[in-house]
């Protein structure tokens, strides 16, 4: 009799892959079902997490943002240990390989605050089928504006005085000087008796009034136009903090290709050897880095129909009559950026890193849309050159900001105003000691913030108070989700 095959093993293989299908659905509902109850918790307490952070920065909570955030998390079940991990940090500190993404065209990191929470759930019915564990990535930004705290850049004095201590002559007016100051007046936040000390010949007109901490070495002191001293106004604090959100610099951009010229004409890129230009030169569009000397001869000029980025190793004098830009940046590390020719730019950027000093030493200088920072080093505007400059619109990076040097920056600032010229905008230089030395037919459309101010006879000038042009934070503060 033939024997007939049997199929009794078929059975055993169809049961098995019945169990691991069984297995992997029971895994996609009961595990799957963990990993999304686990990243929406993840996403609550991030969210939650960002805006505890955001509120400590905008009160200034002396235990700091990243603590409140971390805390917040903490309290939602996420912390720094073996399941979980939790980060709170600015956005422009974390600008290498992890950085935010999602913010707005041309936003400022600093006014963002990013929590991520990376958190591992363990498996049970999926460690059949390999998998341990699965991990969930989830991030919160906040953005943060304004203060709760009224600053110097809402006092409305043409001429503020930031110094908080109670020493005298904060703010000197010396014998003939000849101070205008229209729609607005001054203030001094030094609680000395005699803060503010008026030479009795000189000579202001105010149509606003002289706040001062302290008071005035001579209260009967003539004031022509509306204005008058008041005395015992309540001190602002003023330190390094109140001016940590001012935006100071842009990232120096690099070039990856070498540059070339053609005649007088000259390609962007790097110049690693020196150059010389000998006659007027035009530089096409884009980024220069010239890593040696750029030295330019017998009066030679250089210009640009377009957007130019110069990043300088050296120290440069523009010396010809015909600088003309578009659109120029120069970013300089320790070097110097002097003008003793003619420089006109619609738009017009220096970033001064460490010791370097931006100067008008004669000649003239023009721009519609100029900023000057110098981190360290210093502004030298000579009162023999023809100077007339306003500061970047409202909505830039740097609206209202006409010159910048930090607090970190001691050095004194000379407000050389020379004939015929105009400038719009903030000067601030809250560390600085300031000595205006204004001329005849200077006028300053704007506010100049600095730590103590000396005002020298010499020539009338006029201060023009104008908040459509000034540099001015948010007065109400901010706090939004953007991710």
């Amino acid at each position: 009799m033939k024997s007939k095959n049997s199929e009794k093993g078929q059975a055993l293989i169809l049961i098995a892959f019945g169990i691991v299908a069984l297995i992997g659905f029971t895994a996609l509902a009961v595990d799957g079902g963990r990993v999304f109850s686990d990243r929406r918790n993840a996403q609550n307490a991030a969210d939650t997490s960002a805006l505890a952070a955001a509120l400590a920065e905008l009160h200034e909570d002396p235990v700091g943002f990243e603590a409140r955030g971390l805390q917040r998390a903490a309290s939602n079940g996420y912390e720094n240990d073996a399941d979980s991990q939790v980060t709170v940090v600015f956005c422009n500190t974390v600008q290498g390989s992890d950085p935010c993404t999602g913010l707005p065209p041309g936003a400022d990191p600093s006014e963002y605050i990013r929590v991520v929470i990376i958190s591992d759930v363990p498996m049970t019915f999926a460690r059949v089928l390999g998998r341990e564990l699965v991990t969930n990535r989830v991030e919160a930004i906040t953005r943060v504006q304004g203060t709760p705290n009224t600053g110097p850049f809402n006092a409305g004095a043409g001429l503020y005085s930031v110094r908080n201590d109670s020493i005298d002559d904060c703010f000197q007016v010396n014998g003939s000087a000849d101070l205008t100051l229209h729609n607005t007046g001054i203030f001094v936040n030094c609680s000395g008796s005699s803060a503010l000390f008026l030479n009795g010949s000189a000579d202001i007109a105010m149509d606003a009034n002289a706040e001062v901490a302290g008071c005035v070495n001579n209260p009967s002191f003539p004031i022509e136009g509306t204005g008058q001293i008041d005395c015992g106004v309540a001190q602002q604090i003023v330190n390094e903090n109140t001016f940590a959100s001012v935006p100071t610099t842009l990232p120096t951009p690099s070039c990856s290709t070498p540059g070339s010229m053609s005649g007088n004409t000259y390609n962007p890129g790097y110049f690693n050897s020196p150059v010389t230009i000998s006659s007027d030169t035009t530089l096409n569009p884009g980024t220069y880095c010239f890593n040696n000397s750029l030295n330019l001869i017998a009066g030679s000029s250089i210009n640009s129909p377009g957007a130019v980025k110069m990043v300088l190793s050296r120290d440069l004098a523009l010396r010809g009559s015909a600088n003309n830009f578009q659109d120029l940046e120069v970013y300089t590390n320790n070097t110097d950026f002097i003008i003793f020719g003619d420089l006109t730019a619609s738009r017009f950027r220096f970033f001064g890193r460490g010791d370097s000093t931006f100067g008008v030493q004669s000649g003239s200088f023009t721009s519609n849309d100029a900023y000057i920072y110098s981190q360290t080093g210093e502004v030298d505007i000579n009162a023999q050159a023809e100077v007339n400059m306003h500061a970047p619109p409202q909505g830039d990076t740097f609206g209202g900001i006409l010159i910048y040097m930090p607090w970190e920056n001691p050095n004194d600032f000379i407000l050389n105003g020379g004939s015929n010229s105009t400038w719009y905008g903030t000067v601030l230089v809250p560390h600085a000691d300031v000595t205006y030395n204004g001329d005849a037919g200077f006028e300053l459309h704007g506010q100049v913030i600095g730590y103590t101010f000396k005002i020298n006879g010499g020539g009338h000038s006029d201060i023009f108070f104008d908040s459509s042009v000034t540099y001015a934070p948010p007065n109400d503060p901010t706090i939004e989700f953007t991710k």
